[in-house]
């Protein structure tokens, strides 16, 4: 099996927003998402016209925005939080798909990923909605109350005080939809990277993916080798806030409704799907950094565990994790 080696970065990005090619006949298509950069390497794209490429995936993903965004008060997630009806409504395909995934990834985590947990992060200021939030301190909701209904492709709350966050997957569900675009335009060779979230596409060559080191000691922690698979990291330290006099991650326990108050640990997660990745990824943070590996490994699941400070960094690895640490 060729190897072919690629520095892309899961967390640290370099602003630009461009098509270009160089010799090598490799295409390189960037831009703004989510809040984010993106940064998508494709191979061989010389009877392609990149232009309309990189224009057909910004309309992507600002149909994807449309519909998931909670830091859009006009997208269909913002609307249906907003509304109190448990009634089913009509929604676009790509909510009603993130949603499906989302549940799925809840299911795989036993429920620490969970996108009923809107509310909290509102009350504790990590975003902010029109409609008054909810002050639960217990489990009154839980992902199982958000329902779909293939018939008419629609969803509905039970409760009408569920706020649906889908931070902890949207973006890894844009990367699975643009990777699907690139396949459909017979493209096969390429690397796609979203804010961090990424999937490869080889016919039979391997991609080396750095890992940046989040303690920022060094450029990366680790080197991973791909074929045909995405990963996601996600950090206790990317996002957090002072609450009542505490810094607090934006990631909450499901279970207890309490947000990971050490902020220094980050997760990684390999699979086929890069919004399973992601959401799994989120829900293995959520959990007791002492269970993290031991759960992985019940599960199949290949994650390593990253605990961090100034001067000393642990890493802990799953079973399927390791065989991604060689190019063999």
């Amino acid at each position: 099996m060729k190897s072919k080696y690629f520095s892309l970065p899961i967390l640290l990005f370099t602003s630009f927003f461009l098509v270009s090619c160089n010799k090598d006949n490799k295409s390189y298509i960037s831009g703004s998402a989510f809040g984010s950069i993106y940064h998508i390497s494709i191979n061989d794209i010389k009877d392609l016209d990149s232009l309309a490429i990189k224009s057909n995936i910004d309309f992507i993903l600002k149909n994807i925005d449309n519909s998931a965004s909670n830091y859009n008060p006009n997208s269909e997630i913002s609307n249906f939080n907003n509304s109190n009806t448990n009634s089913y409504t009509i929604v676009s395909s790509n909510l009603y798909n993130i949603i499906s995934e989302a549940k799925n990834a809840s299911i795989l985590t036993e429920g620490f990923f969970d996108i009923t947990i809107g509310d909290i992060k509102i009350k504790k200021g990590f975003y902010v909605n029109t409609k008054k939030t909810s002050s639960r301190e217990n489990n009154i909701f839980t992902y199982k109350d958000i329902q779909l209904s293939e018939d008419f492709s629609s969803i509905r709350k039970r409760n009408g005080l569920i706020n649906v966050d889908l931070s902890g997957i949207a973006k890894g569900y844009a990367v699975d939809i643009i990777y699907n675009y690139l396949n459909s335009m017979n493209i096969s060779d390429f690397v796609i990277n979203i804010g961090g979230e990424i999937r490869t596409s080889s016919m039979n060559n391997t991609q080396k993916i750095y890992i940046d080191d989040p303690s920022k000691n060094s450029q990366y922690i680790e080197e991973i080798f791909l074929l045909n698979k995405s990963i996601a990291s996600s950090g206790t330290y990317i996002d957090s806030v002072n609450y009542e006099g505490k810094e607090i991650s934006h990631i909450i326990n499901p279970k207890t409704l309490e947000n990971i108050s050490n902020l220094n640990i980050l997760v990684s997660v390999i699979h086929n799907k890069c919004s399973i990745a992601d959401a799994l990824a989120t829900g293995l943070l959520a959990m007791d950094a002492n269970d993290i590996i031991k759960y992985s490994n019940m599960n199949n699941i290949a994650s390593m565990l990253v605990i961090f400070d100034d001067s000393n960094i642990e890493k802990f690895y799953s079973e399927n994790f390791i065989k991604f640490l060689s190019a063999d």
